[in-house]
């Protein structure tokens, strides 16, 4: 059978894996159009929402979508939410191949006695704020000066070092200026990181221990609960880079912050509030209960919670290390494939070993491909119009960039509908200077 290549290609959801995805397809059949929808009117979902604000060169990997965006056939089609605005089977009708990418998972709460009580957060809602993750734009919670953080991930760190830094380490980060002044207003003073696993089997990159070490003015104490065998070599990498930590020894510390493995939490103490977190486990020496008026849990993503997606009840979403097609023409990758694990690096290889999968489908003749379903251009005329396009992004990007802060590499729009006023802004006057074909209509979603 003569290999074939399809004509319309959509990929749902315009965070790494859905862009990696497509950015593999496109390598492949060139003359293919890509159209990526996203229910906001931004793209790059995880990169630009939940990337930590400081780290702004993890989140430099959009200057390669953005040349993708910017070629022929390759389109960004934003503020359409499929199952919402238009059906998923609709949209299936309308193009060859359609990859869901929409991830993201709410995050795991703790169950134990007492996580109901105010002062315990999930880090989510802190990396939203700082984010300013819009539909709805939720403001900062309030944290206290003994903070309990539960989990020694990466996300984990991302508490502490958000936790420890000051205003002048966000220089040149798109942090939200209202979220950090409320918390930089009264910050913590007493850290407390909390690990089941010793440091060898803990999930911290070594790197972003390290990075730690190099925020001024703080006072690290590490206690562990074991000793990585010989052979471990990342365990005993790990442990040495707590080691340096501990070995930090400021002048005037402004706050401590300890880690404790080995200890297991076991309930949250408080009247309404937050007053003590008790521990089952805890190594030798180390006390069983810890003072502290707020807790932070950083222990992953809840894999049963849906994530912005309205098809869930058509299709197995369980997470799965197995083939990324649900059927024939419909694929999923990214987080929806595999469950919230990984970074943007595992995003790539994932994505890219999806697109080979759909690739070796086609051409194989195993899922082929028909006539021209028409792709974009067929879907209705009012959707088309309320999607965002890339141009419309660019304007919305140079509006943040303008807004800046002092020291700032932008300051981003708190709401959504912020930001589809900029575009109808654009687009009205535009109209007023002569019809154009992309930005002649008005947008009808709010």
């Amino acid at each position: 059978m003569n290999a074939q290549t399809p004509r319309r290609v959509a990929v749902i959801g315009s965070g790494p894996g859905g862009c990696f995805t497509a950015q593999a397809l496109r390598r492949h059949w060139k003359d293919a159009e890509i159209t990526i929808f996203d229910r906001l009117a931004a793209p790059y979902g995880l990169i630009r929402y939940g990337v930590a604000a400081d780290h702004q060169h993890t989140k430099a990997v959009t200057r390669q979508f953005d040349r993708n965006f910017l070629s022929e056939d390759f389109r960004f089609a934003g503020n359409v939410e499929v199952g919402s605005d238009i059906g998923l089977a609709d949209l299936r009708a309308a193009f060859d191949i359609v990859v869901l990418a929409t991830g993201r998972w709410r995050d795991r709460a703790l169950t134990v006695p007492g996580s109901h009580l105010n002062g315990v957060l999930v880090s989510g809602d802190i990396v939203n704020a700082l984010n300013t993750v819009p539909r709805p734009n939720l403001p900062m919670p309030s944290i206290g000066e003994r903070v309990v953080v539960v989990g020694a991930g990466n996300v984990a760190l991302d508490m502490v070092r958000f936790l420890i830094k000051t205003a002048s380490d966000y220089v040149d980060s798109d942090v939200s200026p209202e979220a950090l002044g409320t918390y930089l207003s009264r910050p913590a003073r007493e850290i407390t990181v909390l690990s089941r696993s010793p440091i060898a089997s803990a999930k911290a990159d070594v790197a972003m221990v390290r990075e730690l070490g190099k925020i001024s003015g703080i006072a690290f104490s590490v206690a562990n609960s074991s000793s990585a065998a010989e052979d471990n070599t990342l365990g005993l990498k790990r442990e040495a880079a707590f080691a340096e930590l501990a070995a930090v020894t400021p002048d005037e510390p402004r706050a401590e912050v300890r880690f404790v493995f080995g200890a297991t939490p076991s309930r949250i103490r408080g009247t309404d509030h937050v007053e003590s977190v008790h521990l089952s486990e805890a190594p030798a020496g180390e006390a069983g209960v810890i003072p502290a008026d707020t807790v932070i849990s950083a222990i992953g993503f809840d894999v049963n919670a849906p994530g912005h997606w309205h098809y869930a009840e058509e299709y197995d979403f369980a997470p799965s290390d197995g083939p990324g097609r649900l059927e024939c023409g419909l694929y999923r990758a990214g987080w929806l494939k595999r469950g919230p694990v990984g970074a943007i690096p595992a995003n790539r290889a994932d994505a890219h070993q999806v697109a080979k999968e759909i690739i070796a489908d086609v051409e194989s003749g195993r899922c082929p491909v028909g006539d021209d379903p028409g792709g974009f251009e067929a879907l209705p005329e009012t959707l088309r119009s309320q999607a965002v396009s890339f141009s419309d992004w660019q304007h919305i990007d140079a509006a943040e960039v303008a807004n800046a802060e002092s020291s700032r590499i932008r300051t981003k729009f708190r709401t959504h509908d912020e930001m589809l006023d900029t575009v109808g802004s654009l687009r009205a006057n535009d109209s007023a200077a002569g019809p154009h074909p992309t930005l002649s209509r008005p947008l009808v979603k709010g």
